[in-house]
């Protein structure tokens, strides 16, 4: 008989009886491999791979077909995850202003609306500073044609206060013209202006709220577009650009022909300043862009008032144009581009001059809002109807109010630039609060603070709400007047 097996040695631990197989032999089946097995089998030589480059072609294999590289496995356990890793397309770049957005969106999100209402007042500002540029205002002649009517509409309605009427006019105007179109328009004007190197962080983020507005009427489908508080912002800005412009040519028209006879002029003119009198402005608009002569005589005459009122400002007893809140508004806004106008040398390059004067008169524009305007035109109008003043005070106060309300950039500058006299306090509290603050080196929210009070105290809610604003301002760019001394 053959020699038995031995058998494990009393006292000696157990060991297998079969001689132990290399470590390469120790291969993958297709069954088993993909549960984790497997399979002892000395007769199995070790699995090598081809280069994958010299076995691939173009047709794909299936999951069960023998792997392309020649290992005798089939493809889903070999090489396919491989594959489908190097399949994977690269993530696409960062939109340029993806921070933006998403600061956009956090500012919409954010059940405090006042970071919100700060945006669209800023995209106001920025929509009135770049002008009726392509894109971001309503067709000019639909808005004409349809503010036009409805204002003659509203204004022979009885009873109707001033805001209902403005709600109205708006509901009206964004129904006709804020089409999806006109949204789609916007929002690439606004992207596009968003993305215009060397704009401030600050202005990236308002304008990209502006783009999540423009965007959400496709979104949301059936909403109503006068819900869109964009569309409420381009149609104040348009408004006020129409507005002025249509009153520019009233006041001027009625300044020209209130030098002369009436009786000396045409019976066509007449009768457009009798309409024009009577609400119906664009009769005449149509008028003075008929009559080249009429146009150039208005022209003249506003550019004599001007001179008119430039040269009388410098005079050292003409009374300040503007409110003690008024000039230090303009002050606190104004303060960087006057500084960055006047620092420069002599010699600088006439392009470095006109960029510093351009940056100037666009912070110029951007300063003066609608309440701010309207506060400095009716106190102006005031003073011409003063029956205490003499007849030439009251015509030259009437001639300041007509030159700012058709220039009103041009001539807050020439007032700040040439006049001799400062804002006024209206008491003697108010006087000695105002010489403590333009004595101090620095101008800060805090520092506003005591003058915004004592204004509410005194009454005065429009120049406290102006101050207020001084100081939103002030956060963001606090002004050094002088440097400290040591």
């Amino acid at each position: 008989m053959g020699a038995s097996l031995p058998g494990p040695q009393h006292g000696s631990s157990r060991q297998s009886t079969q001689t132990a197989l290399p470590v390469e032999h120790l291969v993958p089946t297709s069954g088993f491999a993909s549960r984790g097995h497997l399979l002892r089998c000395p007769r199995i030589a070790p699995v090598t791979c081809k280069p994958r480059e010299d076995c691939l072609s173009s047709k794909k294999p299936g999951r069960n077909d023998p792997c392309p590289c020649g290992s005798g496995l089939k493809y889903k356990v070999c090489h396919a995850a491989e594959d489908r890793a190097k399949a994977v397309p690269p993530p696409a770049p960062a939109h340029p202003l993806a921070a933006d957005l998403k600061t956009a969106m956090e500012i919409l999100g954010d059940p405090d609306t006042t970071r919100l209402s700060g945006c669209l007042v800023r995209l106001g500002a920025l929509l009135g500073e770049w002008g009726p540029a392509p894109g971001l205002r309503f067709d000019a002649k639909a808005f004409a044609d349809h503010v036009g009517p409805e204002l003659a509409r509203l204004s022979d309605k009885e009873g109707q206060d001033a805001t209902s009427a403005r709600r109205e006019l708006l509901v009206g105007t964004v129904r006709a013209l804020g089409t999806p179109a006109f949204m789609e328009q916007l929002g690439t004007a606004l992207l596009g202006r968003a993305s215009v190197p060397g704009l401030p962080a600050g202005d990236r983020q308002v304008l990209s709220v502006g783009v999540l507005f423009a965007s959400a009427s496709k979104k949301l489908g059936r909403s109503r577009p006068e819900d869109n508080p964009l569309l409420d912002v381009v149609f104040d800005v348009q408004f006020r650009e129409w507005s002025a412009k249509h009153a520019e040519l009233v006041k001027k028209y009625e300044a020209l022909a209130g030098g002369f006879a009436e009786e000396t002029l045409p019976p066509e003119a007449r009768e457009a300043l009798q309409q024009a009198r009577g609400g119906d402005v664009d009769a005449l608009l149509r008028y003075v862009q008929s009559d080249p002569g009429i146009a150039e005589r208005i022209a003249r005459e506003a550019r004599e008032r001007a001179a008119r009122v430039e040269a009388r400002m410098r005079e050292p007893s003409s009374p300040p144009v503007f409110a003690p809140e008024e000039e230090l508004w303009l002050t606190c806004v104004l303060w960087e581009p006057m500084q960055a106008l006047k620092s420069l040398p002599q010699d600088a390059e006439p392009a470095t001059r006109r960029e510093a004067v351009t940056t100037l008169m666009r912070a110029v524009k951007g300063a003066l809002d609608e309440d701010f305007l309207s506060g400095l035109l009716g106190r102006l109008r005031e003073k011409a109807k003063d029956a205490s003043a003499d007849e030439a005070t009251r015509a030259a106060f009437m001639d300041t109010a007509i030159a700012f309300e058709a220039e009103p950039a041009r001539m807050t500058l020439a007032a700040l630039l040439t006049s001799r006299q400062e804002a006024v306090g209206r008491s003697a509290e108010e006087m000695v609060m105002l010489a403590d603050l333009k004595a101090l080196t620095t101008w800060t929210p805090e520092t506003f603070e005591p003058y915004r009070e004592l204004l509410t105290t005194m009454g005065l809610p429009a120049a406290a709400a102006r101050i207020q604003r001084c100081q939103e301002w002030l956060r963001e760019h606090p002004v050094t007047l002088r440097p400290e001394t040591a």
